[in-house]
């Protein structure tokens, strides 16, 4: 049964916890992948990160036209290697997958707060990440 298309984009996160011992292999087969995942039909970005304080926290997030085109690269050849690997290299008690909503008021209220002088209670919970592109 077809479900029906949604035509508001969203993003999707991944927040991994690789073991210090599987952290290059990993981070290989997905540098390997982001590419081919980037080409994937519906697909606006897919990025790799990595946290600067903890070498072995990775994320990678999405962003994608609709729904279908999401569900569509969760049953892709692409995202089975890349879960499998996942399964493999990572820690699973901390492998999060989120799929992310726009906040319109925080982002406006965020934007206003840093067209000032920034005020350090709304960033005081920023963590610095790096690509691994």
């Amino acid at each position: 049964m077809k479900t029906v298309e949604q035509k508001e984009e969203f993003v999707s996160a991944t927040r991994i916890m690789v073991r210090p011992e599987n952290r290059r292999e990993l981070c290989l087969t997905i540098s390997a992948l982001v590419e081919r995942i980037r080409r994937e039909k519906g697909c606006r970005a897919y990025v790799f990160y990595g946290e600067v304080e903890n070498q072995n926290s990775l994320i990678l997030i999405g962003e994608w036209e609709t729904m279908d085109a999401w569900e569509n690269h969760l049953n892709s050849d692409n995202f089975a290697v890349l879960f499998g690997s996942l399964k493999l290299l990572s820690n699973r008690s901390n492998l999060d997958f989120s799929v992310l909503s726009h906040v319109t008021e925080t982002e406006a209220r965020l934007r206003g707060a840093l067209s000032k002088e920034p005020d350090p209670s709304i960033l005081s919970g920023r963590r610095e990440v790096f690509p691994h592109e």
